[in-house]
């Protein structure tokens, strides 16, 4: 009798960041752990404690090594903010996004 070897798999991803908030309503502090994925998403937090929804955003401040890489992959067509929709990209963010377009671009004339 041939004995099934089962394996637990338990999915791994790298953390882009560690935030800390304070809910509004009870003042527990709140450390939250993101991915790129769920950073790009991230709307708010659950506070742990009295449990109430809090409607947030990143800024830049909160991950300044990767605020640009975030912006460019679309980080404000994910999030209805209107802190994001007044955000005034920097020149660096301007030049990728350019070079990213003109590489596509090319890239999709040269496949036909």
């Amino acid at each position: 009798m041939q004995k099934v070897r089962r394996r637990i798999v338990v999915p791994r991803d790298v953390l882009l960041v560690e935030i800390e908030r304070r809910c509004p309503a009870c003042n527990t502090k709140m450390r939250l752990g993101l991915t790129k994925e769920e950073a790009r998403a991230y709307q708010g937090f659950t506070c742990e404690r009295c449990e109430r929804r809090t409607q947030d955003s990143l800024t830049e401040r909160d991950v300044p090594d990767w605020w640009e890489e975030l912006m460019i992959t679309g980080l404000a067509t994910l999030r209805a903010s209107h802190a994001i929709d007044q955000y005034e990209p920097s020149e660096t963010v301007k030049r990728m996004s350019a070079a990213y377009r003109e590489k596509k671009e090319a890239t999709e004339e040269d496949s036909f």
